[in-house]
């Protein structure tokens, strides 16, 4: 497959701030692909640059591209061959992914197929997982109160569930918090001045019965690096490790995401054995093979998140996802807080043969969610 003509162009995500896309031109048509990025992010993410940065190095690799290519595994070697930084500090992780989608995309219309038809020939729906409640940089001392379908028999129905239950949040947090006002966070989810346990209470109330209740700590953002700090109490490492596993307990909660900071294996890996719950990593592993194999090691969690744009390349975050599957670990494709009209997560979701997909659950995060449904309806359709 060849790629006539490669262009760059400003464009902006759901939190106003502009970020890059990258359109490619074929035979076949044409295709374009823009970059998410992150709020909270781990210090073990590829690099970002600043726009007219990336346009310069844009111009400057550009010729390299427009060449026949058999596979995007010979694409994004190409990329590591011109920047052989772990972290595309050179080019940008932000240039990088946006190439590397680019011609996921264009090898897919290249084929005729739908994007997740292209990289996997036996595709199912994961089950969603949404953000209902909490926020950034003090709006709440965990940073997501998440909701998870149990039990899933099309996708469509358990985003209904998670619906239905985010909107009869909302109206709960207006009865029992004296601030809430309908705001929401970057991902569309309720922002309330209410304690982690009033939350939890509130969700537990209003949540459909196949619904379990999961948790995003962020813990890295707590952590001043002797302790966990929340807004009512500082916890050393062996009292966040009580404390999650006595919140996991008390509110049945299923799924954890870093609850602890992005170096601790250890805590991770007590409170994976202690717990029963599916423990989720990060921060901690970042889309990173080589620090999953080291999670690995010490059996530090038994779930994995999934962010391209965390590793800079389609195939990366692929090879992270067969790493995990082959230990046994469940795979969760995640959004970013900043997203564009972009819908290739959603492809990337079906196609990597993830358990779950982080999505969100209104605002622009409609986007991702109105395309699974098209892609359930097309999984079905060639059943």
């Amino acid at each position: 497959m060849r790629v006539l003509d490669l262009k760059i162009r400003k464009v902006f995500a759901s939190n106003s701030k502009d970020t890059i896309e990258i359109e490619a031109k074929t035979k076949k048509g044409k295709v374009h692909a823009s970059v998410p990025f992150g709020t909270s992010k781990s210090k073990y993410e590829v690099r970002y640059l600043p726009f007219n940065q990336v346009v310069s190095n844009f111009v400057s690799i550009k010729k390299y591209f427009l060449d026949e290519f058999d596979s995007l595994k010979d694409v994004d070697e190409l990329l590591h061959t011109i920047d052989k930084t772990e972290d595309f500090r050179e080019i940008g992780g932000n240039l990088a992914l946006a190439i590397s989608s680019v011609f996921l995309k264009a090898f897919a219309l290249e084929e005729g197929v739908p994007i997740f038809s292209y990289l996997n020939k036996n595709p199912t729906m994961p089950k969603p997982v949404c953000n209902v409640a909490g926020g950034w940089k003090g709006q709440s001392d965990i940073q997501e109160f998440l909701l998870l379908p149990l039990h899933q028999e099309r996708f469509t129905e358990s985003m209904e569930e998670i619906m239905e239950s985010y909107l009869k949040l909302g109206d709960e947090l207006k009865k029992i918090d004296p601030t809430f006002n309908y705001s929401k966070n970057l991902e569309s989810a309720w922002v309330t001045s209410l304690t982690t346990e009033k939350i939890l209470d509130a969700i537990s109330k209003v949540k459909g019965e196949n619904l379990m209740i999961g948790l995003d700590v962020a813990a890295s953002n707590l952590w001043n690096g002797e302790k966990y700090v929340y807004k009512d109490k500082q916890l050393s490492t062996m009292q966040q490790i009580d404390y999650m596993i006595e919140l996991s307990r008390m509110y049945k909660i299923f799924y954890v995401e870093d609850p602890f900071h992005q170096d601790d294996f250890v805590s991770f890996s007590v409170f994976t054995k202690n717990s029963n719950c599916l423990v989720v990593g990060d921060d901690i592993y970042a889309t990173n093979i080589k620090r999953l194999k080291a999670g690995l090691d010490i059996k530090a969690t038994n779930a994995v998140l999934v962010k391209p744009n965390q590793i800079g390349t389609i195939t990366d975050a692929l090879e992270f996802v067969k790493e995990a599957k082959k230990n046994n670990m469940k795979v969760v494709v995640s959004h970013r807080s900043a997203e564009t009209d972009d819908n290739l997560l959603s492809h990337l979701a079906v196609g990597f043969g993830a358990d779950y997909f982080k999505l969100g659950v209104s605002g622009e995060r409609i986007v991702k969610i109105n395309e699974m449904i098209r892609i359930e309806e097309m999984i079905e359709e060639l059943k």
